[in-house]
């Protein structure tokens, strides 16, 4: 190919062309191709993300709704409210 291009480039460069265009729109279609699979992927370990993360979200969830954190807490914010009375 190099050396056709070298001696007869009128000739070689429509050819090379031809098939660099082709080449071009085949990577193009792979690409659409792996895009899919890759979108299609990526959705799949989303929601097992998702599915793991809902799991330590309901263990904080249920530490802050145990009624000592609650008292804990309006203790907390009382002890506040009388010191900025207080100044």
């Amino acid at each position: 190919m190099i050396d056709g291009l070298m001696r007869k480039p009128s000739v070689a460069v429509p050819l090379v062309l031809r098939r660099l265009r082709a080449k071009l729109d085949d990577w193009r279609e792979a690409q659409k191709n792996y895009n899919w699979l890759w979108h299609e992927q990526c959705e799949k370990n989303h929601a097992k993300w998702l599915a793991s993360q809902a799991a330590a979200v309901r263990q904080v969830d249920s530490r802050q709704m145990r009624s000592k954190t609650l008292l804990n807490e309006a203790d907390t914010a009382a002890e506040e409210v009388r010191v900025s009375c207080k100044q």
